[in-house]
Formats: structure tokens, sequence, C-alpha cells
């Protein structure tokens, strides 16, 4: 007991430092999870639609993608659980695994854990309570998401599957809350354990995705493969959260009999060491220096990018008879059902989708010059013959290469797979040109981002919050009639969907004008002001 004395003073430590993180965190979740629910009946349609629907979703493309079907009456629960319960599964687990490194490696790479430890505290009693803290996060977000499913009262959507539903998200999201706890242990920074932690992540759902496809044995080796068998609104099976919550304990408890037998601030494997004396010539300017500290991040966000845009152009081989049979999607799409050809609004809603998820490493790396600055690790920057805006271009202008690369990435991943599952192939200029046709969207919010770092860094949340409520915006814009004027107060809908629409010119130069202001108004406030204040 001496090793994890004070351990429910560091949780009431933790709860009131992240007083508003983790209700945020909580209730973002819970609504992606449960946000669908009433618009699943018009996703559904008729009987007739609904059996077209199944049969693409039997398609191997679609299992990998989304998961098994795993009832032969397709009623609409199984139909959500299929469409949702994965998706909903990786972003529980990146909540997890965040919450987890903010609270372990990161607080111990910051020096604050040394401070903690020095105080009467057992040396286990931090990650207790951080394990404590995870088991209450994925309860409360079960019982909300489980309730606030049932309480739309969709048919087929009851109370019993809506539990077992939530249930099993709670569970994944434990075990990779287990799973990292037991990765802090191994490697020696933050950043290693984060990348490690994501990794595991993609690797599990490519186990998953294959397991779906072709072995029953293999895809439960994978808790996201594992979830889809409690089989919500079916059977409604509990053994598999039994399972998958036995096994996050085993794996919370070898966690903290690691962190026993490391040092503070080292890691159990070695940490690799470059067999340089010398800096290379590369890292002797401003632009350098910013590729080392985010290559990782950017990296790994521009591999989920291409992921992602060759995942979506697997299920292209089906997906055109699915939105002829569906005047939802019809909507959604903004697609005549006359038109005699539907593909070119159906690549540009999915592109759209992908081109959302390319900001995020650009945001990333226009608010990583924050992040070093908080860090206090700037100061040795800036205290050299280094300028300010030198190093602020830097970052900019590797924001605007993460953009531009991104979108590559997304064109150049979804034709590639498109056009291998397509009778009728897309053409790749049609492909190129509709995700060029988003590109001043990134680079706007890419220059929100630096302006805020130049003027006001404790408001840099508002560039993710504003990325939020544009994909809320202009995705759900089509199911909840959401007014055209209310779409053009976010970057991505103000330009125009083209070939949908007619192109203008006008909003994509404006939004690269924007851009171009917000970087210039940030370097003109990052120059002036101290560091270490807003």
């Amino acid at each position: 007991m001496r090793l994890v004395a004070q351990w429910p003073r560091l949780l009431g430590h933790i709860l009131r430092r992240d007083k508003v993180f983790l209700p945020v965190w909580i209730i973002a979740v819970a609504l992606f999870c449960t946000v669908f629910v009433p618009f699943i009946d018009e996703i559904a349609g008729t009987p007739e639609q609904m059996s077209v629907l199944a049969e693409m979703m039997k398609n191997p493309a679609m299992v990998a993608m989304c998961g098994i079907m795993y009832s032969d009456d397709y009623t609409i629960g199984v139909m959500y659980t299929q469409l949702m319960i994965v998706w909903s599964a990786l972003l529980v687990a990146v909540m997890n695994i965040l919450i987890v490194i903010r609270h372990t490696r990161t607080d111990e790479d910051e020096g604050r854990l040394e401070v903690i430890r020095a105080l009467p505290v057992g040396r286990l009693a931090n990650l207790a309570a951080v394990g404590v803290l995870m088991i209450a996060i994925n309860l409360v977000l079960s019982v909300v998401t489980g309730f606030g499913m049932a309480a739309f009262g969709v048919v087929t959507i009851d109370l019993a599957g809506s539990l077992v539903y939530a249930a099993a998200l709670g569970a994944c999201g434990l075990f990779f809350a287990a799973l990292t706890m037991f990765v802090v242990q191994v490697f020696h920074s933050g950043r290693s354990a984060t990348g490690f932690a994501l990794a595991a992540l993609g690797a599990l759902y490519l186990i998953r995705a294959y397991g779906d496809v072709s072995s029953e044995t293999v895809a439960n080796l994978s808790p996201l493969g594992l979830m889809q068998r409690t089989k919500p609104f079916v059977t409604n099976d509990w053994w598999p959260v039994v399972v998958m919550v036995v096994v996050s304990l085993a794996l919370m408890t070898l966690g903290l009999v690691l962190n026993r037998l490391r040092d503070l601030g080292a890691g159990l494997l070695p940490q690799l060491r470059s067999r340089r004396v010398h800096a290379s010539a590369f890292l002797s300017g401003e632009w350098g220096l910013t590729w080392r500290l985010t290559r990782g991040t950017i990296v790994a966000w521009l591999i989920t990018v291409f992921v992602f845009s060759a995942a979506y152009g697997t299920v292209m081989g089906d997906m055109q008879s699915f939105v002829n049979s569906s005047p939802l999607y019809q909507h959604m799409i903004g697609v005549d059902p006359s038109s005699p050809d539907i593909i070119g609004p159906l690549v540009t809603t999915l592109s759209l989708i992908i081109g959302m998820i390319g900001t995020i490493p650009v945001l990333t790396t226009a608010f990583k010059l924050r992040s070093e600055e908080v860090r206090g690790r700037m100061d040795y920057v800036v205290g050299k013959t280094v300028s300010r805006l030198r190093l602020y271009a830097g970052y900019a202008g590797l924001a605007v290469t993460v953009a531009v690369v991104a979108q590559v990435l997304n064109a150049f991943g979804f034709w590639m797979v498109a056009t291998s599952v397509m009778a009728n192939p897309v053409s790749i200029s049609l492909v190129f040109k509709i995700a060029f046709n988003y590109l001043p969207a990134l680079l706007f919010l890419g220059g929100l981002g630096m302006f805020l770092v130049g003027w006001a860094k404790k408001l840099t949340w508002v560039g993710w919050a504003y990325l939020v409520a544009s994909f809320l915006v202009v995705y759900m814009g089509g199911m909840v009639e959401v007014p055209r004027w209310v779409m053009r107060l976010t970057p991505f809908g103000l330009l125009q969907r083209w070939p949908l629409e007619e192109f203008s010119w006008w909003p994509w130069i404006g939004l690269m004008a924007a851009a171009v202001v917000l970087v210039a108004g940030g370097a003109f406030g990052y120059r002036r002001r101290d560091l270490g204040t807003t």
C-alpha cells in the first residue's frame, strides 16, 4: 500500500486540473457516437433501399473498412452498428491514448512528476490514479452513450442493445488506456510512446480488417474485432466486454510492475543514439529545426490521410448504386436523381471529408511553435542569433508544405484504389482538381493557427473548435437542412462544390489572400510579443 499511497489525492488533483478538458472530451466523443442515431431511419430508407445497402455492406471492401454484418436480418440497429461502431471505437481509443500520455509520460518529460514524487506519495500513486481515472472515464462514456442512443426511440435501437454497444466502446477504450499505460514504461519519451500507441491502434485496425474478411480467429485478436462480436441489437453478448476488461486490468497491472522497475525519466528500452558527433548542416537553419521537431507527427498524419483516401476509394465500386437508391444520400451530396453521372459529386463529398482530416497535421504544425514556447524550449533558440521572423516563417512554410502534400496524397490514394474497383474508372485529373479545389481551406485554417500563435497562444483551441464546427456544418448540413449562408461561414463551405456547382475563382482567391494576411499578421504579433505571454 505504501507504493500507491495518496493516489486519491493525486486523482483529485488531475480532476481539478482537467475540469474542462475531460468533460469536453467525454461530451464530444459521446455526441459523435450518438449524433447519427436520429437520422438512421432516413439513411436506411425503404425496405428495398435497405436491401441494396445490405448487399453493398457485404462487399469485402466495405467489411474491411467498417466491420462485419453479423445478422441475416439487416435491421436499423445492425446497420448502425456496422456503420459506426468501429469508427466510434477509433475515436474512443485516441481519446484514451492521449489522456494517459498527458498524465504520465508528458508530466514526466516536463518535470511535473518529479516534483510530485518528491512529496510523501507512493512511487506508483500517479499511475494508479491515472488507471482509476481511465476506468471512470470509460464507464461514464458508456453510460452516457448507451442511454443517449436509446433516448431517441429509434426502432430496433433499444436500451439493452444500446447498453451493450456502449459497453463495448468503453471496454475497447479501457484496453487502449491500459495498453498506453504499458507503453509509457517502455519508451523514453512521450513523443515515442504516443507514436507507438497510435501505431498499435493502426495495426490492430488492420488486423481487424483482415480478420473480418478472412478469419474469425484473427479478428478476435483485435479489440476492434472483438467488440463487434457483442452483436448489439441481436444477441447482445457480453462475453467480449468481459474479455476486454480482464485483459485491460492485466495490462494495467503489468504497467504498474514495470513502472516500479524503471527510473524516472527513462524507458525500459535503451534510447537509440545517433552516431553523429555533430548535427547535420540541415539542422543549422530554422526549417531544419522545424522539420526535426515535427516530422514524426507529420509523417504519421500524412500516412493516415493516404490510408483514409485509399479506404474511401475501395467503396466506389458499390457506392454509386447505393447513392442512386438512397434519396437521403442524394440530398446530402446535393445530386439530382435524374443526373446521368453522380461520380463527380460523390468524389467531391469524399474528398471534402479527407481534406478535413488533412487539416489536422497543418494545424498541428502551426501549433508546434506554441507548444515549444510553453515548454520553455524556445527560449534557448531565440536567445541565440536566431531571427524570430525566420523561425516563424519556418513553421508557416512547413504548414503550407504539409497542406499541399496532404491534398496530393488525398487525390492519389483515392484515385489509385478507386480505379481498381470501378468498371468505368474515374479520371485522375478530375480527382486532383477536386482535391486542390479545397486546398485554400486547409491553408486558411493553417493561417488562422499561425495568427493565433502570434497574437493569442492561449486561444489556439479556437483553431481546433473551428475545424470541428466546419466538419459538422458542412458534412451534416445536407442531412439537417443547415442554411447555405451558415455553411459559407466555414472555409470548406465557402468554396464551390465543383463539379456539382460551377467553379468560381473568387472564394478560392479570397481564402488564399486571407491565409496570407493571417500569416503576415501573426508574424507581426509574434515578433512584437514576449515569449511566455499572450
